[in-house]
């Protein structure tokens, strides 16, 4: 099966050889009797033209022969021994003894003892060798064997010689050389040959070791969940795997600097504290958000050349932040909620006998205008602590939560007709809806996420206190998930701000209590939906609310959070 594999690949290239060899063959041959003319020229390039015309001929056929049938050993010694017959008639026709291209038995045999194992080789060179002395022996008939070289002399079969043109220490000399000559390049052809497929196989081994690991470290660093980015010592990135890639929102990184990509990494760090890890900032270039990254590098090496590059390993941390400040959040939370109760006892009910003892005190005579004037701003003081008491308890203790499918554009459109007639909102604030239809289901608690479309288009008409437009949309964003868009075109946020706007206690309005936004992102969270905002300072603000049109668990209405 090996040999028949190596035939297959090497009997073109042998074909295509012959070719060149013949074509040598005839026009050094015919150059010579050109320059040195004979006197049996005439006669024998007529006949040495026959012979290459015939190996051309026989070429073509190889060469068809070989794209039409698979047997290539038959192959190989049906050219072998046309090659020895064309090679012996070529030495004939050139002076026999005299001819210039005896050479061309060693060279059949060292071609074909690459492509045969050693007993094909020597098969080949005893071949030749026989030829050889056919030939030799029937030129030269007439010396050797007087009787019988007068009989061919007069058939005229070979141009025999005469016993003054022949010396037979010089034939047998040439005959005994031919032999350890044809036989030694066999045997060295073989072992040659042989001792280069063993090369070879080691080679094929080693290359598919190679190859084997470089698939290993492809696949392995391709399978990673963290970026990896490989540089030169200048920092320009030489490679980058699918993950960091995809982390980056990129996908040609090759041949940049790092300092373009990653523009907030420490170039000194490789220098200074090698292996840690450092966070960075990083805005994706496609949707424009800002990413959490942590980066560590090292120093690439080589046994040959030490250091030539750095290993850049990174990993988006953006969500583990978010959760992170929503588990302390959540910390907070439940501390809070320990002491809701007791605190909105301790303060309640002295707040309410202060509240009762002042409108006694109000109804008393005697009370001049600064004195009323007190008690309204007791009044007015003591509700607000009251409502911030009451909306802190909204926030801190477990709600109960009853889920069903509802229209969220009804939802909609009842909050805006609240809001319309809400003394805040008058004549220079606008209402936008943008609703794609009249019906958009969702699973939620219908109270609740109506809370959380007030608290967030209340805030919205505050940030616009010289008017402005509201704008509403629903559009069900797949098939899992509704996204509730609210913008307005007031003050907008801050970068600090957008960073705690969910927390309690932020309000950034003189008379809120700061819980209205970190109760609708508790309800939204509750609802296993997403809340966000984006906004530039003074250039208006959007939250966008995401919410599930299905139940998560159908088999439970009642969910206490």
């Amino acid at each position: 099966m090996r040999l028949t594999g190596e035939l297959r690949e090497w009997l073109p290239w042998v074909i295509k050889i012959r070719f060149v060899i013949i074509t040598f063959v005839f026009a050094i041959e015919y150059t010579l009797r050109q320059i040195v003319p004979t006197s049996t020229s005439q006669d024998t390039i007529p006949h040495l033209g026959i012979a290459i015309v015939i190996w051309y001929v026989l070429g073509l056929f190889y060469l068809i022969y070989n794209q039409l049938s698979e047997d290539y050993l038959l192959q190989a010694y049906l050219q072998i021994f046309l090659d020895i017959i064309l090679i012996t008639s070529i030495i004939h026709f050139t002076g026999d003894l005299d001819s210039n291209y005896y050479s061309l038995y060693p060279v059949a045999i060292l071609m074909w003892s690459t492509l045969l194992h050693r007993a094909g080789a020597l098969l080949v060179a005893s071949i030749c060798f026989i030829a050889m002395g056919l030939l030799l022996e029937l030129a030269y008939l007439p010396r050797l064997y007087p009787i019988l070289g007068e009989r061919y002399a007069a058939l005229q079969i070979f141009e025999t010689h005469s016993t003054s043109d022949v010396d037979l220490t010089t034939l047998q000399v040439k005959i005994f050389f031919s032999f350890f000559g044809f036989f030694g390049v066999a045997y060295l052809g073989s072992y040659l040959a042989e001792m280069l497929r063993k090369r070879g196989d080691e080679l094929k081994d080693q290359r598919g070791q190679v190859a084997n690991l470089q698939a290993l470290n492809l696949n392995i660093i391709d399978s990673m969940r963290e970026g990896l980015i490989t540089t030169d010592l200048e920092g320009r990135i030489a490679q980058a795997n699918p993950a960091g890639q995809t982390i980056l929102e990129t996908e040609s990184l090759e041949g940049k600097p790092l300092s373009e990509v990653l523009p907030g990494i420490d170039p000194h760090l490789p220098f200074r504290e090698p292996g840690r890890r450092q966070e960075i900032f990083y805005y994706a270039p496609k949707r424009g958000e800002r990413k959490i990254l942590e980066v560590s590098v090292s120093l690439l090496t080589t046994p040959e050349k030490g250091a030539v590059g750095y290993v850049y390993n990174f990993a988006d941390f953006t969500e583990e932040k978010k959760r992170e400040i929503e588990y302390r959040a959540k910390d907070r939370m439940a501390s809070l909620g320990r002491l809701s109760a007791g605190i909105a006892h301790e303060i309640r009910n002295p707040l309410a006998s202060i509240v009762g003892s002042v409108k006694l005190f109000r109804d008393q005579t005697g009370m001049d205008e600064d004195h009323l004037k007190l008690i309204d701003i007791v009044t007015q003081e003591s509700e607000r602590l009251n409502k911030i008491v009451s909306d802190f308890l909204v926030y801190a203790r477990g709600h109960r939560y009853q889920f069903a499918e509802a229209n969220v554009v009804e939802i909609l459109e009842e909050t805006l007709l609240l809001l319309e007639h809400h003394p805040t909102f008058d004549t220079r604030h606008k209402i936008e809806r943008q609703f794609s239809s009249e019906r958009v289901e969702a699973w939620v608690d219908s109270d609740q996420i109506r809370q959380v479309f007030w608290n967030i288009c209340t805030n919205s008409i505050k940030a616009m206190p010289d008017g402005g437009v509201l704008t509403v949309a629903v559009q069900p964003q797949d098939e899992d998930t509704v996204c509730v868009s609210i913008e307005d075109t007031g003050v907008g946020f801050s970068e600090s701000q957008l960073e705690k706007l969910f927390e309690p206690f932020q309000s950034s309005f003189p008379d809120g209590t700061g819980l209205g936004l970190a109760i609708a992102q508790q309800v939204v969270q509750a609802h296993q939906g997403k809340i966000r905002a984006e906004s530039e300072p003074n250039r208006g603000a959007r939250f966008l609310i995401e919410i599930p049109r299905h139940a998560r668990v159908r088999s439970k209405s009642l969910q206490e959070i």
